[in-house]
């Protein structure tokens, strides 16, 4: 299990991941563990359902997603290495969203409603998928981390301010 890192000016959340250059069962364990502590987050009330590398303090190009959550199909979690942002639609959806790292955090934000992305698996290998709805959303947030940026930062000055008043941030 690892220690969710928490806090809006946490240096590591702050700080752009590095690529993954070494595809290993160190790598694969790092998942493996990323994975647990996304479903099991210590001292949380919630799971999650997307988790970054930074999040973990590992500056590293990582993330964890799962898909199809408020879909009929069965939720698959998904690990995707480095992965790339290929296009994006030019209609946005406005959600809610909360993050592990700002517990009891949350926030209307708008997205792109579609993404089309590409990333490597843990055996290296490139992938290429079209996410939209949730998927993309969720891909989208866990994205931001891997370059030092979190959901508030779309907030608004009033919306920030409820936030620390509430003593979320």
């Amino acid at each position: 299990m690892l220690t969710i890192l928490t806090g809006r000016d946490n240096k590591i959340l702050r700080t752009p991941a590095s690529r993954v250059t070494h595809f290993d069962r160190t790598l694969e364990d790092t998942v493996e563990m990323m994975i647990d502590t996304m479903l099991n987050p210590e001292g949380q009330d919630v799971t999650g359902i997307g988790l970054a590398a930074p999040q973990v303090g590992i500056a590293k190009q990582i993330i964890i997603v799962t898909l199809n959550v408020n879909d009929k199909k069965e939720p698959k979690i998904l690990a995707m290495i480095n992965p790339q942002i290929i296009e994006v639609s030019s209609n946005f959806s406005n959600y809610e969203e909360g993050c592990l790292s700002l517990p009891g955090a949350y926030g209307r934000v708008s997205r792109p409603a579609k993404v089309k992305i590409k990333w490597q698996n843990v055996a290296g290998n490139w992938c290429e998928k079209k996410l939209d709805k949730w998927d993309a959303r969720i891909f989208l947030h866990e994205y931001d981390h891997l370059i030092g940026k979190l959901f508030i930062d779309y907030l608004n000055d009033k919306e920030i301010a409820r936030l620390t008043k509430q003593g979320h941030l």
